[in-house]
């Protein structure tokens, strides 16, 4: 059973998954929170359990990020990370990416699908 402190957020921006500092995907967010996200990673199958970084690619003039994080999850639906050892600047551009207001039809047109 999850237990989450912060809301999640229904919001699509691009993103980049690393595997031991390498890329290795793109994906594309499906929802944020302060503690984690759900991303869309196609066919591609996570182990539960498996670390990687999650690189938030920078739009609408908010800052993009590399956070390291942990699978929680994987369905159909998508993959479930959680962030794992968040910087307090980290949190704060998480907060502005969560609680400051972007038009939904500016994040959607600049969120890439996943191939």
């Amino acid at each position: 059973m999850e237990h989450r402190c912060s809301i999640r957020k229904p919001i699509e921006f691009q993103l980049l998954l690393y595997r031991q500092g390498l890329p290795v995907q793109s994906a594309v967010c499906r929802n944020l929170g302060l503690g984690g996200m759900l991303i869309y990673t196609g066919a591609s199958a996570w182990r539960k359990n498996e670390y990687l970084e999650v690189e938030i690619m920078e739009c609408n003039d908010r800052p993009g990020m590399k956070l390291p994080a942990v699978v929680v999850h994987h369905s159909e639906k998508g993959t479930g990370v959680v962030f794992d050892a968040v910087s307090a600047e980290q949190r704060r551009i998480l907060r502005a990416w969560l609680y400051d207001s972007i038009p939904a039809s500016k994040v959607e047109s600049q969120s890439l699908a996943v191939a």
